[in-house]
């Protein structure tokens, strides 16, 4: 049985999330540059736009994970404890319509800290080339403890990237495909008992995106 799961904005989110990602690990911490069109454009100017996209994505996605389509909301796949010890002691043995226990404690913690990641930026100080638009708003002590946050938990965001993909490829060998579901919205599912999640058109998570986009740019950017 074949059915809808992912709606157009998850899997937009979902992609876009993995191209942000590598412009931020690409260009933190960067002192490089590109001149374009006799213009010069500093890899640090381009991953404080990039952190900015971060920040209304990860809002984006925490709203739509409390409003949006049934499959995307925190209540269908966030555990207790117990379900999480479950899973892990016999992960193979339930089919789960959207994230196992186990990965649903993922994607929060993932979206917690991608957060906390985009906050910490915007107040942090290099001391050289760049200062972030609300260091001005607390005192140094707590812009040189964010700066040091922030240089040093994207290792734990890596970390969390790395398990997600070999979950990914575990479950492949497995035959339980993560992917194509992520690209096309449909799942098959060995339960015909299961009745279609309720959906919500994507366009709407894109339209709430690019209200974030707007204010967040228009204030930060």
């Amino acid at each position: 049985m074949v059915i809808k799961l992912w709606d157009g904005f998850v899997r937009g989110f979902h992609w876009l999330l993995v191209v942000v990602l590598a412009g931020l690990w690409y260009t933190g911490g960067n002192l490089d540059y590109l001149e374009f069109n006799g213009n010069i454009i500093e890899f640090i100017d381009v991953h404080h736009k990039l952190g900015l996209i971060m920040l209304a994505l990860i809002i984006t996605r925490i709203l739509w994970g409390i409003f949006g389509s049934s499959p995307a909301r925190f209540s269908q796949f966030l555990r207790g404890p117990k379900a999480v010890w479950g899973y892990l002691k016999s992960p193979f043995s339930k089919e789960h319509l959207t994230h196992n226990p186990g990965g649903g404690l993922i994607v929060v913690l993932m979206l917690v800290l991608l957060l906390a990641q985009a906050i910490s930026g915007l107040f942090t100080d290099d001391a050289i080339f760049f200062r972030g638009p609300l260091a001005n708003t607390v005192n140094n002590d707590v812009v040189r403890a964010l700066t040091s946050y922030h240089k040093q938990a994207f290792d734990f965001i890596l970390i969390l990237i790395a398990l997600h993909i070999v979950a990914i490829f575990v479950y492949l060998v497995m035959r339980k495909n993560f992917i194509g579901p992520m690209i096309t919205g449909k799942k098959t599912i060995t339960n015909s008992n299961i009745t279609p999640p309720k959906q919500l058109h994507g366009g709407y998570g894109f339209i709430l995106l690019s209200l974030n986009l707007f204010w967040i740019f228009w204030w930060l950017g």
